[in-house]
C-alpha cells in the first residue's frame, strides 16, 4: 500500500511539469524534453518584426514534415555544422528544394558557391533524398555516385 502511494505521489510530481525542480528531477529519470534553447542575451529592439499575414512575401512556407525531411537530409549529407566545418561543408552553403507526395518528402540539396564567396567550384555538389514522414531515409542518390 505504501509503495502504491509513493508511486502515485511521484507520478503526480512529474505530470505536466517542465520547469524548476521538476526539470532536474525529470532529467534524473531520463525525461528531459525541456527546451534547451536560451533566449538571446540582449535583443536588438531596433529590428521591427513583420506581421506574418497574407501580404508578407516569405522565402518558404513549410509544413513540419517537409522541414523535418530537409533537416534529416542535410544532417545525413553534410553532418551537423561545427566550428571547424569548412564553408563547403556547412549546411548554410547549400540550397534546399523539397516536394511532398503523400507520405514521402523528396529533398534536393545543391551547393551554392555564392554562399562561400564564389571561390569554390564543385562538379558533384549535391544529393537527392526520399524521406518518409516518420523520418526514415528511404533512398539517397549522391551526385557522381550513380542512381
Amino acid at each position: 500500500m505504501h509503495l502504491k502511494l509513493l508511486l502515485l505521489t511521484c507520478s503526480m510530481l512529474f505530470v505536466g511539469c517542465a520547469h524548476g525542480p521538476c526539470k532536474t528531477l525529470g532529467s534524473i529519470f531520463g525525461c528531459d524534453y525541456v527546451t534547451k534553447v536560451e533566449p538571446p542575451p540582449k535583443q536588438d529592439l531596433s529590428i521591427q518584426l513583420p506581421v506574418f499575414d497574407s501580404t508578407l512575401h516569405t522565402e518558404a512556407d513549410l509544413d513540419g514534415y517537409v522541414f523535418q525531411a530537409i533537416r534529416i537530409a542535410a544532417n545525413d549529407y553534410l553532418g551537423r555544422d561545427t566550428a571547424e566545418s569548412s564553408c563547403d561543408r556547412q549546411q548554410s552553403s547549400y540550397g534546399y528544394r523539397a516536394s511532398r507526395s503523400g507520405d514521402i518528402v523528396f529533398v534536393r540539396i545543391d551547393f551554392k558557391p555564392e554562399n562561400c564567396g564564389g571561390d569554390i567550384d564543385m562538379l558533384d555538389g549535391g544529393a537527392t533524398y526520399a524521406i518518409s514522414v516518420d523520418g526514415r531515409i528511404l533512398r539517397r542518390s549522391l551526385d557522381g555516385f550513380g542512381p
